[in-house]
């Protein structure tokens, strides 16, 4: 049996059964019992080995209320799961999905996004499978995306920043150098930060200053992209930029969100009169600029990545430099 008590603005309901505790906050009771009858109704089937028929839009649901906000990409993670429960296959029941259905879904979204965004939706949902395989939510039993093939992913952006178009948008954004003035100047401090670190957008807006180690010339990330933390090296100017920052809060270095970021690198750009760099460029000018000054594997310590291979279209000498070092 269920229990529910009052808690702050909302109600708090606590479930026990078949061995297993679990509690929730609802902003009204009637949330809170939908939820604890659902719970017990799917602790009674795992209890007796059976699967928990709900349709692929509730999974959805379930996952990115308990699963999704524990991610560093919660936002677009959230985004990207909305837009498959709005397509026909998210109102079959999961167990019942087989990999034509997925198959279906796939082809269709290849219509209206590229391989690249396709892709990632669907490393999402094999997430979102692993997680309610039979001993976790026990809402299937099997993975149909074993037997679905990916599509062929689109070559990867090769857009870099000149200099010319890095001073026209940190002109346009107003900064000038020193501490920044508003908003609009951080963004054009995090740009050139980014230039020279290689970190990304979302990096560079969480650091704190307990994190900012600057007489050992790091950073050090808590939680990155791929989940692993990580100390990263800062030249002399990446030093300079981030003391310019210093005063404007106690805790943050910057304080700007990331939708403003976004916001106003687009308006510096297009005052700037230029074309083509995203903010996210930023970081591929930088690994391709640091690729000449690191080896391989210091390069994949700095920038996070995993699997050094992956490092290796940053690597853009031509075969003529090559042999020229060949003598």
């Amino acid at each position: 049996m269920a229990a529910y008590r009052k808690s702050g603005n909302g109600w708090r309901a606590e479930v026990f059964k078949s061995g297993v505790r679990e509690s929730r906050s609802f902003p009204t009771k009637r949330e809170a019992q939908e939820w604890a009858t659902q719970r017990e109704i799917d602790l009674a089937a795992r209890k007796s080995g059976k699967i928990n028929r709900w349709t692929l839009a509730e999974v959805l649901g379930r996952y990115m209320t308990d699963i999704s906000p524990t991610r560093a990409g919660e936002k677009w993670e959230v985004l990207r799961l909305k837009a498959v429960c709005r397509d026909p296959v998210s109102n079959i029941v999961m167990q019942d999905i087989s990999p034509a259905d997925l198959a279906d879904w796939r082809d269709k979204r290849l219509k209206t996004v590229k391989p690249s965004s396709c892709l990632r939706e669907i490393n999402l949902l094999k997430a979102v499978w692993k997680q309610a395989l039979r001993g976790e939510w026990a809402y299937t039993d099997a993975d149909p995306w074993k037997e679905v093939s990916k599509p062929a992913d689109s070559r990867a952006r090769e857009v870099i920043f000149t200099d010319a178009q890095v001073d026209k948008i940190v002109g346009a954004l107003g900064y000038t150098g020193g501490q920044p003035a508003s908003k609009r100047q951080q963004t054009a401090v995090a740009l050139l930060l980014s230039l020279e670190t290689a970190m990304r957008a979302g990096e560079i807006i969480r650091l704190t200053w307990g994190n900012v180690h600057l007489d050992r010339r790091i950073v050090h990330l808590p939680n990155t992209k791929n989940g692993d933390a990580r100390d990263v090296p800062l030249s002399k100017k990446a030093v300079q930029l981030i003391e310019s920052m210093r005063g404007l809060d106690e805790t943050r270095v910057f304080t700007i969100s990331s939708a403003l970021l976004d916001v106003y690198y687009r308006q510096g750009r297009a005052f700037a009169q230029i074309e083509g760099p995203t903010f996210h460029d930023a970081r591929a000018t930088a690994i391709t600029r640091l690729s000449s000054k690191l080896e391989l594997l210091e390069l994949a310590r700095m920038v996070g990545h995993r699997d050094p291979r992956s490092l290796i279209r940053y690597y853009r000498k031509t075969a003529t430099d090559i042999a020229a070092k060949l003598d």
